[in-house]
């Protein structure tokens, strides 16, 4: 039998190459876990602009991220408490707010590129019953927030309603019976991000697909993509011992309170069912990053309709336009989508399609969390140098 013998040199030199291989596969989340931890427990200690009419600074007590980095890998952190007795954990689900409007306006470029609806359709044609609402506004009106329509989340009767019965669950035609109010001007003459808008574009959807929303989510995007961890809460319930605790300052002191601590079986039901298919989407921070990836990377919605989605619309500023539920924004050279959520909860998405990055931070007050995102992308890109 013949046998072959291999040079200690060649030995030496697979084990170089082995170990070298090794090296380089080491995932992107791996080697940037202790860059954005630090990251995100520097902005957590920072002082934010509290979101509210008191213009107060206050420190989120918690905050949960998560970043998918250009080679898939998920980094998961967590900073701060969740209440008194837990700390914050990238398994906790937050509410969206105002986040909640891309997967609804997801939805409805899907159903106007299959033709179940069109964008420029009058909102009459769906809702026969308005109200003084203006029959003549458009879906694209409501999709970019230039109906006019009251904004009724931030008015004082609106909180008072929602407090007043914390686990009413508030059905869609009661929300625009109740609080429609004056409109702010006429369609297409303002820009105003009212909770309405996509109020009545869930129910269009129902309308359109003779089926609930939370349905069209679930088949559409929840299933398909995996998101294990996201509902349209309360209509979609989930275990109450994974959802974050919110702070909020309710008597504007300054002083925040854990208003979920000792709540009943539905926790803030009535504040997110009456924001509805605007704000009552939760998630965690993973399953919220991995939306937003796949989505704009065209593996959720047709061509066509993402193309919808990311159409320039209104002007925010003259590097900023809104499209449908995101803005396009220039920064430092590069195109962002991006768009924050306050209601309680706070979060924000930031996306770079040039670095094919997917960042998400939620927070468990009513804070910018923008900062924290682009700072989270920072130390990406100073690594990367």
């Amino acid at each position: 039998m013949t046998r072959f013998v291999v040079p200690i040199a060649l030995l030496l030199i697979a084990t170089l190459l082995v170990t070298t291989g090794c090296q380089n596969s080491v995932p992107m989340a791996e080697e940037m876990a202790t860059p954005l931890q630090e990251t995100l427990d520097t902005q957590r200690s920072r002082k934010h602009a509290f979101q509210g009419e008191q213009g107060l600074a206050l420190e989120v007590p918690g905050l949960s991220a998560a970043v998918i980095l250009p080679d898939d890998s998920v980094w998961l952190g967590a900073s701060g408490k969740s209440s008194e007795r837990e700390s914050m954990d990238p398994a906790m689900l937050f509410g969206l707010a105002s986040v909640s409007k891309t997967y609804t306006a997801a939805l409805v470029a899907q159903l106007a590129a299959e033709g179940a609806l069109s964008v420029d359709d009058p909102v009459e044609t769906w809702i026969p019953e308005l109200g003084q609402i203006d029959g003549n506004i458009t879906i694209r009106q409501l999709l970019h927030h230039t109906s006019g329509l009251n904004r009724y989340q931030q008015k004082p009767e609106f909180l008072a309603a929602i407090t007043a019965q914390p686990e009413r669950i508030w059905t869609a035609p009661e929300i625009v019976d109740e609080f429609q109010g004056e409109p702010e001007c006429q369609p297409g003459q303002c820009f105003g991000e009212s909770a309405l808008d996509y109020v009545l574009l869930g129910m269009i959807v129902e309308k359109a697909t003779g089926t609930s929303v939370s349905r069209q989510l679930t088949d559409r995007f929840f299933n398909p993509l995996q998101l294990e961890h996201t509902y349209l809460y309360p209509e979609q319930p989930y275990p109450t011992e994974v959802m974050a605790h919110m702070w909020w300052d309710v008597a504007g002191s300054g002083r925040m309170v854990d208003v979920v601590e000792g709540a009943g079986e539905l926790p803030l039901a009535a504040l997110f069912s009456g924001m509805w298919t605007s704000g009552a989407v939760h998630a965690t921070a993973e399953d919220l990053a991995r939306f937003v990836k796949d989505l704009f990377e065209g593996k959720v919605i047709q061509d066509a309709a993402l193309q919808e989605m990311l159409a320039p619309g209104p002007e925010l500023h003259k590097e900023a336009h809104y499209g449908y539920s995101v803005i396009l924004e220039r920064i430092d050279g590069k195109t962002v989508y991006w768009h924050p959520g306050g209601a309680g909860f706070s979060s924000v998405y930031y996306y770079v399609p040039e670095d094919g990055i997917s960042i998400v931070v939620l927070g468990n007050a009513m804070v910018d969390l923008r900062p924290v995102a682009i700072a989270l992308h920072k130390a990406y890109l100073a690594h990367q140098q």
